[in-house]
């Protein structure tokens, strides 16, 4: 069976525009590619001078965001660059061999414009014949360098939008920016650099918590949460207007103490711990005039994975309030819940309800798949299978709610079937699923009267 094509979008992206942000959609409903990844370089062969990477990195992200479930923009080329100690260019064949690594599932091709194959550069380019052989370049047809019926793409250069920002206020300049840039990219450009903020630890929270700060104007310097307690690593660069605490909650208190030991700037400080009120967690940052409070992202984070909900999450939010005000910067039109006025006690459940939501649901899905495996049905098939049947379940149940978002013999009514299913389960799946099923029951106790009130 032929693999899905994972399409490989480079480029410098300084700053991306309209045409970036519309080749995906236009690979993807040509049914060139299944999905697109987007990688900015992190420096150019030719030596050309660019934004920094981080900032070029944001901005992609953010004209790429509304295609998200099929377009992932990576930081691939900053990994690369730092196994080679920060020197030399980035090659597109360095590019694409790290993908199909990380992605042995797709085929990897490159995406080109069709200017760079008319002109004769894809054939000067680093391991060119290479390139050709193992990832099959796909083609977007440009304007000037194709037939015109072929072009569906609006022809813009980053060149030329650098030359409108360049311009200032002027109207035609201005309105040229608006027809060539996505709004939320020209937004961030004019909208400029809104603070700098520490993150401590280098865990899944704070991977992406600094792209994340970043994409709404924030520059950020990331510290080592163990060299800010014991002393060892200096701390980070820049005068920070706050600081934030990511990581373990067993290191709050220490980490606290280091700042205030340390010098750190009197700024808000807060942590990401949902379990820990901040006036406790950071006694030590608060007694030394610190405003302190907690910014929660009640989300699953990995640093194994690009993609982040960070951007769409709700947050848990209390403390001081300068520290609040901080946190309300940050995460602007997201929604939040209000831990103000919560205890110790309190927190500890909040933080419970969000691990039962966001840890447990590994359980069924492994006591799922087992069953399956036990049956002689294929591993990856079937890890496939209960990954796309959980993600289908909370879809409909967060799309429409209990009761009509459940599916399945206990909203039809039908408990007989649900006695099947415990007797023919066995271990520990047998005994999960009669506690779910009877809470589930439960739940669903007056959509069931109706039904055998209507048979």
């Amino acid at each position: 069976m032929e693999r899905p094509v994972l399409a490989v979008l480079g480029g410098s992206f300084d700053p991306p525009h309209l045409g970036h942000a519309l080749i995906p959609t236009y690979l993807l409903a040509r049914g060139l590619a299944d999905r697109v990844l987007v990688a900015p370089c992190w420096s150019h062969p030719f030596a050309k001078q660019m934004m920094p990477f981080a900032d070029r990195l944001a901005l992609t992200r953010l004209a790429m965001a509304s295609q998200a479930e099929t377009v992932e923009v990576s930081d691939v080329e900053a990994r690369l660059a730092a196994r080679r100690g920060g020197e030399g260019p980035s090659y597109s064949y360095d590019l694409l061999r790290a993908v199909a690594e990380e992605h042995p599932e797709f085929a990897v091709r490159l995406v080109v414009g069709s200017d760079i194959v008319v002109r004769g550069e894809l054939a000067r380019w680093h391991r060119a014949a290479e390139i050709a052989a193992e990832f099959s370049p796909i083609v977007v047809p440009r304007v000037g360098f194709a037939d015109a019926e072929d072009c569906a793409l609006p022809e813009i250069s980053s060149t030329a939008v650098r030359a409108w920002l360049a311009a200032g206020d002027d109207p035609e300049a201005q309105e040229a920016l608006t027809m060539a840039v996505p709004a939320a990219v020209l937004k961030r450009i004019r909208g400029g650099h809104e603070g700098h903020v520490w993150l401590f630890g280098r865990g899944n929270v704070s991977t992406h918590a600094e792209p994340w700060l970043r994409e709404r104007g924030w520059t950020a310097a990331v510290g080592s949460a163990r060299g800010l307690v014991d002393g060892t690593c200096e701390l980070p660069a820049g005068t920070p207007d706050a600081i934030w605490l990511l990581g373990q909650d067993g290191w709050l208190a220490a980490a606290a103490e280091a700042l205030v030991r340390r010098g750190a700037p009197r700024v808000p400080v807060l942590h990401a711990a949902g379990s820990v009120v901040a006036r406790e967690g950071l006694a030590a940052a608060a007694a030394a005039g610190h405003p302190v409070g907690t910014l929660h992202p009640i989300c699953s984070l990995r640093r194994e994975r690009p993609g982040s909900r960070l951007g769409s999450c709700v947050f848990g939010l209390e403390g001081d309030p300068e520290a609040r005000a901080m946190a309300l910067r940050w995460i602007g039109p997201q929604a939040h819940l209000d831990l103000q006025g919560l205890n110790a006690e309190q927190r500890t459940r909040y933080h419970a309800a969000c691990a039962l939501a966001g840890n447990h649901v590994a359980v069924l899905a492994e006591r799922a798949a087992e069953t399956m495996r036990s049956l002689g049905l294929p591993g990856p098939t079937t890890t496939r299978a209960i990954g796309e049947l959980l993600r289908s379940a909370l879809d409909n149940l967060l799309a429409l709610g209990m009761p009509h978002g459940v599916s399945g013999p206990a909203a039809r009514g039908d408990l007989a079937a649900l006695k099947r299913h415990e007797a023919a389960l066995e271990g520990e799946a047998s005994a999960l699923y009669r506690v779910l099923s009877a809470q589930l029951v439960e739940l669903l106790r007056v959509e069931i009267e109706l039904l055998a009130a209507r048979r």
